[in-house]
């Protein structure tokens, strides 16, 4: 994924997280930038890593989880990939399996251009 749209991807999450009111639109604005750029490039693991943290952070964890596989199948070795995939499980009917995945990423180095979705492990 092109360095500049990982920065524009992560500007509009973290504006989502700093402004309520930018939150459903700063979401939505990744979502289509990153499937965008997955029709030209549907391998492309750092856009499927960080477009299952959009969608978990949307409350959407069924569909990050789809997104998360396809990264992890593809090979990835990105410690955020493992994390989505452990905090959209948290959230789903898979949530046995989380652990196993927090401790994969755990042993991972977070890529630069990917996104974290957000865990209060209090919360669960």
């Amino acid at each position: 994924m092109a360095p500049t749209l990982a920065a524009e991807v992560s500007r509009l999450h973290e504006a989502a997280w700093r402004d309520p009111a930018q939150w459903t639109s700063a979401l939505d604005r990744a979502e289509r930038l990153l499937r965008a750029h997955l029709e030209a490039e549907p391998d492309c693991i750092d856009a499927l890593t960080s477009l299952g943290a959009v969608l978990s952070d949307a409350g959407r964890h069924s569909e990050a989880l789809t997104e998360l596989r396809r990264a992890e199948r593809l090979g990835s070795a990105d410690a955020n990939t493992y994390h989505n995939l452990a905090v959209a499980m948290m959230n789903t009917s898979e949530r046995g399996k989380a652990r196993d995945y927090f401790k994969q990423a755990a042993l991972l180095q977070a890529g630069a251009g990917t996104l974290q979705a957000y865990f209060d492990p209090h919360g669960h």
